[in-house]
């Protein structure tokens, strides 16, 4: 972890001086970064939730102790015949719908996580294509394609757009590969502003809309929509390695994201589950209380954090590659743990309480 900080330390230095040299230093610790949190969870916590999950516990945790959460697969629905473009799922009745072909990405973006944002009443989508100089850009259109149009004119490329709670202003990161400094866009007259000073991902707008979370390099910090210093909320303590990737819920009450190490119990004993000690985790799903009580283990692995839980706050959506999930996209039960793989995919995002986009 202090590896980490002294290097994006260095890269905040960069930033305005030398903006080539910083995106192949960050493209180069991005993709390693990306391998590690997805790739060795297949490994390290394959083992560790899979001893969870042979003594699971029934009924809701008690989130005032600090405990993993018990976790169980629940029914798969059975997607043989996923297209094999970006599609909307239904999760009510298992349809699915490849997204229009306007909407349809054309730029990878390098593996970036997070490249689309459902507007808050799930009629319009952010989403990331290549814009006309070459470079990833920020379009917006209707979810049936109507209406697009390029949003970003950055000349360093935009990626992780991020919808506003009032779905009048857009939120992403001025960078080709997905981390760099956070810019607001005004959605109808294309004004953009840059907010604070720090090298940032994954950004998503808490629910009052007064603030931007994102993915920085001392854990989820936290920047006023109106500029500023930024604040940690999540940030690596005593056996916690690592904190990013990360989601609030939508009242604003919990937050969700990828953490490992060895997280300690409030007294500073070490954390167990029916007494077992439990001596390393991840990098697995957390999630917790805002001030870091009702600390539990999810299973699954990386989100876009712009559509992370669902709007009833009941649900979190992810990958399901942690080595025992089973790959694809999966739907995990917030109070229980409980995990129903939904579909094939790299991640989706919730349009609405019944509907994921899946990205293929």
């Amino acid at each position: 972890m202090s590896d980490l900080k002294e290097l994006l330390d260095r890269e905040a230095r960069l930033v305005d001086a030398a903006p080539e040299a910083l995106e192949s230093v960050l493209r180069r610790r991005d993709r390693k970064r990306l391998t590690k949190r997805i790739a060795a969870g297949v490994v390290g916590i394959a083992v560790f939730v899979a001893a969870v999950w042979i003594v699971t516990a029934g009924g809701s945790p008690d989130r005032s102790q600090t405990s993993p959460m018990p976790g169980g697969e629940g029914p798969s629905m059975d997607a043989p015949d996923a297209p094999d473009v970006d599609y909307l799922l239904d999760l009510n009745t298992g349809e699915e719908s490849a997204l229009p072909d306007a909407i349809t990405r054309l730029h990878d973006a390098g593996g970036v996580v997070g490249q689309f944002a459902a507007s808050p009443d799930g009629s319009r989508l952010a989403f990331v294509k290549t814009g006309e100089d070459g470079n990833p850009q920020i379009f917006v259109a209707a979810i049936d394609g109507a209406g697009m149009r390029q949003l970003t004119h950055d000349s360093l490329g935009a990626t992780s757009p991020a919808w506003s709670p009032d779905g009048t202003t857009i939120a992403y990161v001025r960078s080709r590969i997905g981390f760099g400094n956070l810019f607001l866009i005004d959605i109808a007259n294309g004004g953009s502003t840059k907010i604070g000073d720090s090298i940032a991902a994954s950004p998503q707008f808490t629910p009052d809309g007064s603030s931007v979370l994102f993915d920085g390099h001392a854990g989820l910090m936290t920047v006023p929509v109106s500029g500023g210093e930024s604040t940690r909320l999540i940030e690596p303590g005593p056996g916690l390695e690592d904190a990013g990737n990360g989601s609030m819920s939508p009242d604003g009450s919990m937050v969700t994201y990828l953490g490992g190490g060895s997280p300690l119990a409030p007294d500073g004993s070490p954390l167990k589950f029916h007494g077992q000690e439990i001596r390393h985790a991840g990098p697995g799903r957390f999630v917790s209380n805002l001030d870091g009580t009702g600390f539990g283990l999810l299973p699954g692995g990386m989100s876009n954090p712009a559509g992370t839980w669902s709007p009833d706050g009941t649900r979190i959506v992810c990958s399901g590659e942690d080595g025992v999930s089973g790959g694809g996209v999966i739907v995990v039960d917030v109070a229980t743990g409980n995990f129903t793989r939904v579909g094939e995919g790299k991640m989706a995002i919730w349009v609405d309480d019944d509907t994921l986009l899946v990205e293929a």
